[in-house]
């Protein structure tokens, strides 16, 4: 009897350390954001934004304007730089993605989304591989800059699904994988005509022209 205890025990600490080194993998990254805020790193709140025909039609034709030098710089809303991402990103990648929702943060926005997870690595994304629905929310963060005329690629250096983030290492894996490229960490972007440089604030993206001869 004292040994069918000892076994029953050893097998509840097996059992406890499979499940805290599975949650340690789902959220190592969030406990580094944990130790940021203890120490007193604290990140602007974020605007958030989703794509509208109101919001995509102020956006062009703010970037008209720019692009035909009647101003310097023009300021994007979150809703703005939604609608602008929205119709910038490659067809096959948007038709991937459902509910789109941008956040402007400082230098960088977030973009969240239902994924379609039908070229998901399950092997990549550790314990919640097992667990994926044929569409997920998922969420990316990362820089938005211009890489050329009317070219520009959001670099994603922190992704989600479901709300768990995923390893650092695992990111470009993933991201690849889901768009038909492995490897790949930028999105490309098409950008309207005229725009030198993009400066991400929580209060809006501000769109710098070519200088003026």
């Amino acid at each position: 009897m004292s040994g069918l205890a000892g076994a029953a025990r050893t097998l509840g600490c097996l059992l406890l350390l499979g499940l805290l080194a599975a949650a340690g993998w789902l959220f190592r990254d969030r406990a580094v954001d944990a130790v940021g805020r203890l120490t007193g790193a604290r990140a602007e709140p974020a605007a958030a934004g989703r794509p509208g025909t109101r919001a995509l039609a102020a956006a062009r034709a703010k970037t008209q304007a720019l692009a035909r030098a009647r101003v310097d710089s023009v300021i994007l809303s979150a809703p703005e730089v939604a609608s602008l991402v929205g119709a910038g990103l490659d067809p096959e990648v948007r038709r991937q993605l459902d509910s789109l929702e941008v956040r402007l943060g400082t230098g960088r926005i977030e973009v969240g989304a239902r994924l379609s997870t039908a070229r998901l690595p399950r092997e990549l994304v550790g314990p919640l591989g097992f667990a994926l629905r044929d569409w997920e929310r998922v969420r990316g963060a990362g820089p938005l800059r211009v890489v050329g005329p009317g070219r520009g690629e959001w670099v994603v250096d922190r992704l989600e699904v479901r709300g768990v983030p995923l390893p650092t290492d695992a990111v470009g894996e993933v991201l690849g994988r889901a768009l038909g490229e492995p490897g790949r960490r930028a999105l490309p972007v098409r950008l309207p005509p005229g725009v030198r440089e993009i400066h991400i604030r929580p209060s809006g993206a501000v769109l710098i022209g070519a200088r003026r001869s």
